[in-house]
């Protein structure tokens, strides 16, 4: 009998308007903002060299199961473009999360899965991989819209690790108290399957444009809602 329903973030309960899952093209734009922000002043050359410690830190670019926290990537920045860290390190980085999550939305199933699931006296988790180490608060205002339905939500931050390894999906259990094979895992791609199924948790791979190849997955839906055939 199933007892817990984990869920990946980005892509599966939320996305980011015109925003690809490769934020390499937003780099500038989004650098500039920071720059605006900070009263700081560059050239094209620091600009490039910002761009380039983000494209090296991009797991979209270079895939890493270790993971690093959003306080080293900016303080490498801000040290190549030789400003203070202590004074620009905390708003460099509001500013640069900010502008992707400026354009955060919820799909339609979101809040009616959530909320049926919350009914059935199923405890809900969220087992997400932040981009560039982005910190715990800004994923919580990911997920404000849905907090009251959610029991803990892990980043690869907190875990240390970033998908497939099992490592957070072991500790997403163990917070919601209960055994992996008590648990489903919902996520939008094929490393959130395979660390599901290391993990010995049931994987279901949300596939909403019916684009993703074959997986490994328990099993495949197109609508969130499609998981009350789990449990009706």
């Amino acid at each position: 009998m199933m007892k817990a329903i984990g869920f990946d973030l980005g892509d599966t309960l939320i996305y980011y308007k015109n925003v690809p899952l490769n934020w390499e093209k937003l780099y500038r734009e989004a650098l500039l903002k920071v720059v605006d922000c900070c009263n700081l002043v560059i050239n094209e050359k620091m600009l490039f060299d910002a761009e380039h410690i983000l494209a090296k830190y991009n797991t979209r670019l270079n895939p890493r199961i270790e993971e690093i926290d959003a306080n080293k990537i900016f303080t490498e920045i801000l040290l190549k473009w030789n400003f203070n860290v202590e004074k620009n390190l905390v708003l460099s980085q509001e500013v640069f999360f900010e502008f992707f999550q400026k354009k955060v939305g919820l799909y339609d199933d979101t809040i009616p899965i959530l909320a049926y699931l919350k009914n059935r006296n199923l405890k809900i988790g969220i087992l997400t991989d932040v981009p560039y180490g982005m910190n715990k608060q800004y994923v919580n205002r990911d997920i404000e819209l849905i907090s009251e339905y959610i029991e803990v939500a892990l980043t690869s931050v907190e875990v240390g690790r970033r998908k497939p390894c099992s490592k957070g999906y072991l500790e997403l259990a163990k917070f919601l108290k209960v055994e992996p094979y008590e648990m489903i895992y919902v996520g939008n791609e094929e490393k959130d399957i395979i660390g599901a199924n290391n993990a010995g948790i049931y994987s279901v791979l949300i596939n909403r444009d019916d684009k993703v190849i074959f997986s490994g997955e328990k099993l495949r839906i197109t609508s969130l809602l499609e998981l009350k055939s789990l449990f009706d």
